[in-house]
C-alpha cells in the first residue's frame, strides 16, 4: 500500500473531510429551506426522535458532536414549533427529556423522503465496490477519531492538587 503524501495543508484528511462536510450541509440545506421550517441541526435533531430515542440535550450533543447550547436552542425551536415535546425528568429535575410529537413524526417521515432522494442521487456516483470502500474507511477513521477524543479527555482532566495538611497516598 502506498504511504500517504502530504504536501499541504489541503492534503489533511482532516481539511478535506471538514471542506467536503460544510460543502454538503451548505447545499443540502440551500435545497431544504424552500421546502422546510427548520434548520439542518434541527431536521437531524428531529430524525434521532424519530428513530425512537426519547433523549436530553446532553445526549443529543455528544451524539452529534455538538456544543450543548447549540442544541439546547435548537431543542426550543422544535418544542415552539411543535415538532418535539420537552417533560421535566422526574428523578433529575434539571434536566429534561425530549420526544417526538405526532407533528414532528408526520413532518420528519416527508423530509426523510426527500433527504433520502437527495443522499441517492449522491451515492449514485459511486460504484458498489467504492460504497463499500467508503463505508469501511469511515468506519475504520471514526473508530480512529473516537479513541483520540477519549484519549484527549483523559490527558485533559485536571491532576487533583493536594489540600494543606493532606497526607500524600500511600503507595
Amino acid at each position: 500500500m502506498p504511504k500517504p503524501v502530504i504536501r499541504s495543508g489541503r492534503d489533511f484528511v482532516s481539511y478535506r473531510l471538514s471542506v467536503l462536510s460544510r460543502v454538503l450541509d451548505r447545499t443540502t440545506e440551500a435545497r431544504m429551506t424552500k421546502a422546510s421550517p427548520l434548520a439542518l441541526t434541527e431536521n437531524r435533531i428531529l430524525g434521532l426522535f424519530f428513530e425512537g430515542n426519547v433523549t436530553t440535550v446532553r445526549a443529543i450533543a455528544k451524539e452529534m458532536c455538538l456544543d450543548k447550547a447549540q442544541v439546547s436552542r435548537a431543542m426550543s425551536k422544535l418544542v415552539r414549533q411543535g415538532f418535539a415535546s420537552r417533560t421535566i425528568d422526574p428523578v433529575d429535575r434539571r434536566s429534561a427529556e425530549f420526544r417526538i410529537t405526532a407533528k414532528g413524526r408526520e413532518y420528519y417521515a416527508a423530509h426523510l423522503a426527500r433527504a433520502r432522494e437527495m443522499q441517492l442521487a449522491m451515492l449514485g456516483i459511486l460504484s458498489a465496490e467504492e460504497l463499500e470502500k467508503l463505508d469501511s474507511a469511515i468506519s475504520k477513521l471514526m473508530a480512529f477519531a473516537e479513541e483520540r477524543a477519549v484519549q484527549v479527555e483523559v490527558d485533559l482532566e485536571p491532576t487533583p492538587v493536594p489540600t494543606r495538611g493532606a497526607r500524600p497516598a500511600a503507595e
